[in-house]
């Protein structure tokens, strides 16, 4: 906490300028946030810093920031709070790792070895199915253009206060659950289960789709909401066996329906496992019994729908 404080400092408090961000410890500047974002996307990056950090603060603090009597403090190879070297000292290092890695492609490229070749030219975002890497954020532009109006999706909608009919041959096991509007205007709708000894079991028949992906969307809050725990499996479970001791048996996704903000809004949640193109399975769901973290005489989980796209 106190390291993202300062981070937050860094950034956005004009009277915290480069000389005093320096005297931040090294795990607080905004370097390692650049260096790891541009990783995740593949961006070729070298730190003039971040390799010497060790060295810089191996004598405390207050000499990793002495510019004048220490060669290896930070401010000698670091301009600012985030990423700018030295014109002496920090381009040096940066025009020797940049000349080594034109050799070592150079010699990459002259090895004649294909495989070599084309791996270190291969760009997987052109594969078909494109491979591409986790989003750290997803705008909401993005999410309107690849998700919501995504036309390659399948799955069950509680929310719709008229679909009914398009999802009711879908559900499989019901053993307490239901159907309906918990709201004072009797417009907001979803599958409930309410028990505070739990075992509320409900399993769904979905198909898969090209990407595999499974998002189930249900409703968070600050009290009364418990934790359900949802798997893949067949429809073949004993209605005698509490499902929570069949969720023993398999890898389950917890699905935490609290939060400590006081308002209730719906969350989205992909679970671990997928479901490809031309399978067919049963997601189960089966709500626990409250923990020493639950708030309220209830504890329900409130289901909005399941989407497989």
């Amino acid at each position: 906490k106190n390291d993202i404080v300062a981070l937050h400092s860094i950034i956005f408090v004009p009277e915290l300028q480069a000389a005093n961000a320096r005297k931040v410890l090294f795990r607080s500047d905004v370097e390692p946030q650049n260096l790891f974002v541009s990783s995740m996307y593949g961006i070729p990056v070298f730190s003039a810093v971040i390799w010497m950090l060790p060295l810089a603060s191996k004598r405390g603090t207050e000499m990793q920031n002495n510019r004048t009597t220490y060669t290896y403090s930070t401010p000698n190879w670091h301009s600012d709070s985030c990423c700018h070297p030295r014109r002496q000292g920090g381009h040096h290092i940066l025009s020797l790792v940049l000349a080594y890695c034109m050799l070592e492609e150079e010699k990459t490229m002259l090895s004649h070895n294909e495989f070599d070749t084309l791996e270190a030219e291969r760009d997987f975002t052109l594969d078909e199915p494109p491979l591409l890497r986790d989003p750290l954020y997803l705008s909401p532009e993005e999410d309107e253009m690849y998700i919501r109006n995504s036309n390659t999706f399948s799955g069950v909608d509680f929310a719709d206060p008229n679909g009914e009919a398009k999802w009711k041959d879908a559900i499989v096991i019901n053993e307490g659950w239901r159907w309906y509007a918990d709201n004072k205007d009797n417009d907001k709708f979803g599958f409930i289960a309410n028990g505070t000894e739990g075992g509320q079991h409900i399993a769904i028949s979905l198909n898969g789709e090209h990407y595999g992906k499974v998002e189930v969307v249900f409703v968070v809050s600050y009290e009364n909401f418990g934790i359900a725990l949802a798997w893949f499996g067949d429809g073949n479970v004993d209605e005698e066996t509490n499902c929570n001791e069949e969720a023993k048996k398999h890898q389950t996704h917890r699905l935490v329906a609290r939060w400590e903000f006081q308002a209730s809004l719906p969350k989205n949640e992909i679970l671990k496992e997928s479901l490809p193109k031309d399978q067919k399975k049963m997601l189960h769901i089966c709500l626990t019994p409250p923990d020493k973290h639950h708030k309220g005489p209830d504890n329900k989980f409130k289901l909005l729908g399941v989407k497989v796209f």
